[in-house]
């Protein structure tokens, strides 16, 4: 705890800034999930089965637009790009306290997970850009202790805020962003990267105008259009092993909530499973804050397969305990030691991709790593057909073999990189950048 708070107090005033605007939007966004339902049954007239297809659908399309939000954020000033999301996202919140027909909902809803997931890539790459190296992952754990905090909190103030009308998540999303928006463009040069033109030192207007044309035209050079993106990132195999690699570990630890609720409620009686529920739910929740930046600061690139292994491990050691026993402290401590396993495995991936990706690449390649959210919405389906047609139990292990398939494709992803930082030979042809080496 104590070299928590040193780092905090150690950070520099525009890593504060992201931070605590990471941790409004976190609050926000779990604020209105918790709420949405609600909204989208009585306020706006949707069925069940319509509510899972818009939220669930405008869920996979804000993941699949992630790619292009990484695209923008190489394009563009990052800080730049994160102010006008943040707006966009407030203008679209305010537009569903007055409109509630179900097709214009929808296009909000679908509108809003684009911007939010682009948000996150484009607050990824532009937290990579600014950190020191060294210091990445430390950060880069804080952020994801901090967004969980915003995630335990959000459902209680999005419920609280409902006192205020039908509105009141909404409105209260937008106060919280709009507030994290100020630091944002009053300090908006300290977010800019070092040599910017914001940052650089007086020059005479003859010069200032003669080194504008020559970096806008190796910013032209620099920067390939988007197809030629998705042609490199895709010869990157590198990048392939380890997007497949998080989507399947992601089916695992993505939706505990939902799969164990999907399970309880077959195995036991119904007030069992909601208590037992309610227990998991703390018990992650805990883990994750308390644990992530112990654990997620320790990884280096150097070490980076040791903590895999040692994070699907525990995947795999507590998803065996939950298929033993559904007794309270069983179940407990099964959530527990599987919940390290998830504070070991999103810092990783963090420290991968931010290890292969190009300079010039850097959002893209986050965007690409987006990608691995598929896996939340492909869990429930597996987890719901297995439970459908095979004995309970028989879930955990199509888990466990799930787990440690995104374990293999690690490894593989790993030792490619390793191939690449051996040097050539000489006399041997060296291997393109991104060409998965």
């Amino acid at each position: 705890m104590k070299n928590f708070l040193t780092m905090v107090r150690g950070l520099p005033f525009a890593m504060k800034v992201l931070l605590a605007s990471a941790t409004a939007r976190s609050l926000s966004s779990f604020a209105i999930l918790a709420y949405m339902p609600i909204y989208l049954y009585d306020t706006v007239g949707m069925d069940g089965a319509t509510i899972g297809y818009v939220i669930g659908g405008s869920v996979l399309v804000g993941t699949l637009a992630g790619v292009y939000g990484g695209y923008l954020a190489d394009r563009f000033i990052k800080v730049d790009l994160v102010i006008v999301l943040d707006f966009a996202i407030i203008l679209l919140y305010l537009c569903l306290t007055v409109i509630h027909d179900p097709v214009a909902v929808t296009v909000i809803l679908l509108l809003n997970n684009i911007a939010s997931w682009s948000m996150g890539v484009a607050g990824s790459a532009l937290l990579s850009e600014l950190v020191p190296s060294e210091n990445r992952v430390k950060v880069f754990s804080l952020r994801y202790s901090l967004q969980n905090i915003g995630a335990a909190a959000g459902p209680f103030l999005g419920i609280g805020a409902l006192a205020v009308g039908s509105s009141g998540p909404f409105l209260l999303s937008v106060t919280v962003i709009g507030a994290s928006l100020v630091p944002l463009m009053v300090f908006r040069r300290r977010f800019l990267p070092a040599g910017s033109g914001a940052n650089a030192p007086a020059v005479t207007a003859e010069q200032g105008a003669a080194e504008q044309e020559t970096q806008e035209a190796q910013e032209k050079e620099e920067t390939p259009k988007f197809r030629q993106v998705l042609k490199v990132m895709g010869a990157d195999r590198r990048l392939t092993y380890f997007t497949i690699g998080g989507i399947l570990s992601i089916v695992v630890y993505g939706p505990l909530l939902t799969f164990m609720s999907q399970y309880l409620v077959l195995v036991e009686d119904r007030d069992t499973a909601y208590r037992l529920v309610a227990y998991i739910s703390a018990a992650n929740a805990i883990v994750v804050i308390g644990a992530q930046y112990a654990l997620g600061s320790r990884l280096r690139q150097d070490n980076l397969m040791k903590w895999l292994t040692a994070g699907i491990g525990a995947l795999v050691v507590g998803l065996v305990a939950m298929s033993l026993s559904t007794h309270a402290a069983v179940i407990v401590i099964a959530v527990v030691i599987f919940s390290l396993g998830e504070v070991v495995l999103v810092p990783a991936e963090f420290t991968f991709i931010d290890s292969i990706a190009p300079d010039n690449l850097r959002g893209s390649y986050f965007g690409a790593q987006n990608l691995i959210h598929i896996g939340i919405a492909l869990g429930p389906i597996l987890c719901g057909f297995l439970l459908q047609h095979f004995a309970p139990a028989a879930m955990f292990y199509a888990l466990i073999a799930v787990v440690i398939a995104s374990w293999w494709f690690y490894v593989i992803g790993c030792r490619a990189t390793e191939a690449a930082r051996k040097p050539v030979p000489a006399g041997a042809e060296p291997v393109k950048a991104g060409a998965g080496k």
